[in-house]
């Protein structure tokens, strides 16, 4: 059975927040990562994947149509 990753990150409060990795999604030339807080599998949500300094960075995508682009590609990828 594969583990799945997951994720901390610190809210805005300070607050530690543990993601599960749900889906990496490439569209056009960029990588995003679909994530949902563990324990939560009705919630996900959409960051960028960037390289500083040879590591990951998650930024939150905030564009509704960029954040709708990439939720697309995902649901996609049922249809093949």
């Amino acid at each position: 059975m594969e583990e799945n990753k997951i994720i901390s990150m610190v809210d805005e409060d300070g607050e530690k927040i543990d993601f599960e990795l749900v889906e990496i999604i490439e569209l056009d030339e960029k990588k995003y990562a679909l994530l949902a807080p563990v324990g939560e599998e009705d919630d996900a949500f959409v960051y960028k994947i960037e390289m500083v300094d040879d590591k990951e960075q998650y930024i939150a995508v905030e564009d509704e149509k960029e954040f709708e682009r990439v939720l697309e590609e995902y649901d996609s990828t049922f249809d093949e």
